[in-house]
């Protein structure tokens, strides 16, 4: 999680002119936003989570389609060879 010096930041501020108000103000909305910004840890566990849909769902799907080539792949050569033994027999010898 961000940490943020809320004191330090508001300390900083007035330092260089700014109203004490308006730099609690500002350190508060500040950190807000910085509880909302990922973190490096969010980002590792994202791509965990990312690596095992992929293995999961993406190399699944990849078997599937390998094994309809397959499928298509011997349909196919045997269409051809029996079109090119249909052809062999009509053809004049």
């Amino acid at each position: 999680m961000n940490a943020l010096d809320i004191p330090g930041y508001c300390k900083r501020l007035e330092t260089v002119g700014v109203p004490r108000g308006q730099a609690e103000v500002h350190a508060q909305m500040l950190a807000e936003v910085m509880a909302q910004v990922a973190t490096k840890d969010d980002l590792d566990a994202l791509e965990a989570r990312l690596k095992e849909w992929v293995q999961l769902y993406v190399k699944e799907q990849i078997q599937s389609l390998k094994a309809d080539m397959l499928k298509w792949l011997v349909t196919i050569s045997i269409a051809q060879t029996s079109l090119l033994f249909a052809a062999l027999r009509y053809l004049p010898h």
